[in-house]
């Protein structure tokens, strides 16, 4: 058996001042969008204005909130569409996602948190509700 290389999803910058519709920056980068969607079905968007510690904060709390046990994440739902939990179906056994309803929203983070987390997850709804800088 051989060692297997670990997989590394593609880094894509959206940082470039000068990202407008129709310009030769804007056609590269929607080039690696398109190829990274095609290839992974996902990508890394890079912001220099997010400093690397918020971004670090921020893809904890997320594995720390799809680590919670099915039944947990559950208890997120919406009747709005491609909002509140959905995963684990025996079409997609590895992919989940976690809409939040009024996720730009203090006191609906902060609410969701205390759902998911009763006995509190004070650092989850904070790092998701940092204003931008």
């Amino acid at each position: 058996m051989g060692s297997e290389t670990p997989l590394t999803l593609p880094v894509i910058d959206f940082s470039n001042q000068s990202l407008t519709p129709g310009t030769t920056e804007w056609n590269t980068v929607r080039a690696q969008v398109h190829n990274a969607l095609e290839e992974y079905g996902c990508f890394e968007a890079l912001f220099t204005k997010v400093p690397s510690h918020i971004r670090k904060s921020i893809f904890q709390s997320i594995e720390e909130l799809l680590d919670l046990p099915l039944q947990t994440k559950l208890k997120n739902v919406s009747r709005k569409p491609y909002r509140g939990y959905a995963g684990q179906s025996p079409m997609m056994p590895l992919y989940e996602s976690m809409g939040i309803d009024g996720a730009n929203v203090y006191e609906q983070v902060q609410s969701l948190a205390n759902t998911l987390w009763p006995q509190g997850n004070p650092s989850f709804w904070f790092i998701l509700t940092l204003p931008p800088n």
